[in-house]
């Protein structure tokens, strides 16, 4: 199932996704979409340093339709 990464961002816990250029966004059209379980893992890759950085807080996939 495709799925995108949400996160809370740190300055102001609004949930945010992760958008294709590496950014969090609040619309979740503008997600970055992973199809497959390897895109999925870039994702959170991408997110987990997002985490370490200090930008987003509770970085997870979640399945969307």
């Amino acid at each position: 199932m495709p799925s995108v990464v949400t996160a809370n961002r740190l300055t102001d816990g609004i949930v945010v996704y992760l958008a294709p250029d590496g950014s969090w966004t609040e619309d979740l059209n503008r997600a970055w979409l992973g199809q497959s379980d390897d895109e999925i893992r870039e994702l959170e890759q991408v997110a987990d340093q997002a985490v370490k950085d200090r930008k987003v807080v509770a970085a997870y996939p979640m399945d969307v339709a």
